[in-house]
């Protein structure tokens, strides 16, 4: 398959995120990377419209292509009810396959030339990690925004707008989520009290008549014990399948922790980004999450699940009934 004109082939060293912004923890605790990177990024003529204040990123493992279209045609929608231009959108692609990577290439072809976006994408020979997917996008461009994002996510036309708009009106907002709902509209509650061991063991792995016993502690966890909530509130944990973050503050904290590989790393960047803000939900901006549900995904996600929590927990302090 012929390539597009817009795109060039360079090859750079490997980095992580520790290595591009001076952490204030523990430096060991972010993992390194191996082999080469080899970089895709499609280039465009310069512009006359603004820089833009805000970057976007997207972690890929032989996702959906049909999911990603729909993400990134719900994401141009979105810059152009917020009237911003050039807005660098990396793909970080773990996938380790050629033909995944050339029907990527395929796929993105689409938005040649577009006013609003400028897609690159970054095939990765090793695959570190969600958080360490995101940091490597994150470092590569300058920004005061960023929004972290799940390929089977799809945003609102009025989300990027209303999100920017509350994070430029208050500067002690560190992270922003929106309110999420899944592909048959049912509210998917991705806004997060403190979790216990039994709450997270009841929603990944018990039967339904189990989870009714316990509502109570699933509506506390999930926050819908919490009656006239307003459009805008406080909240301890946001998911990672949409966060976005101001980027001074995300810098501080040394991004994500690379030694979660798949799950609590967004848990985790909630408790650090909350040490220098507040985190908080806006429920006036919604997206559409075709995800989620670790334990319908097989074993390894399973193992990643109990593994990710370990950590969280032993970092963050221990919680086992409630």
């Amino acid at each position: 398959m012929k390539l597009p004109t817009p795109y060039h082939l360079t090859e750079t060293k490997p980095v992580t995120y520790c290595q591009t912004i001076q952490r204030q923890h523990d430096p060991l605790s972010c993992s390194e990377s191996w082999g080469t990177d080899i970089l895709w990024a499609m280039q465009r003529p310069s512009d006359t419209q603004p820089s833009s204040p805000l970057t976007i990123s997207v972690v890929l493992f032989h996702s959906s292509l049909d999911e990603l279209r729909a993400l990134i045609e719900s994401v141009v929608s979105g810059l152009e009810s917020a009237q911003l231009y050039n807005v660098d959108f990396v793909l970080v692609d773990h996938s380790g396959s050629d033909t995944y990577a050339e029907q990527c290439r395929a796929a993105l072809a689409a938005f040649d030339d577009h006013p609003r976006v400028q897609l690159h994408l970054r095939l990765r020979p090793i695959n570190a990690g969600y958080g360490a997917g995101h940091n490597y996008a994150i470092s590569e461009f300058p920004g005061q925004f960023h929004l972290i994002l799940n390929p089977d996510v799809e945003v609102d036309e009025k989300a990027i707008e209303l999100l920017l708009g509350a994070m430029k009106a208050d500067s002690n907002i560190a992270l922003l989520a929106p309110l999420g709902f899944n592909s048959i509209g049912e509210p998917e509650f991705l806004a997060k009290a403190y979790p216990s061991v039994s709450v997270l063991g009841l929603r990944a792995f018990a039967p339904r008549w189990l989870k009714t016993r316990y509502a109570h502690a699933m509506a506390r966890y999930e926050l819908r014990d919490v009656a006239d909530q307003p459009i805008m509130r406080p909240v301890t944990l946001a998911s990672g399948c949409c966060m976005f973050v101001r980027r001074d503050v995300f810098d501080r904290v040394g991004g994500f922790d690379e030694s979660y590989f798949l799950y609590f790393e967004d848990y985790d960047l909630s408790l650090k980004m909350a040490q220098h803000g507040v985190v908080m939900e806006h429920r006036g901006a919604r997206i559409m999450h075709h995800g989620g549900n670790a334990a319908r995904k097989g074993w390894r996600h399973r193992w990643w699940f109990v593994s990710g929590a370990r950590r969280f927990f032993n970092c963050w302090g221990w919680k086992w009934l409630g």
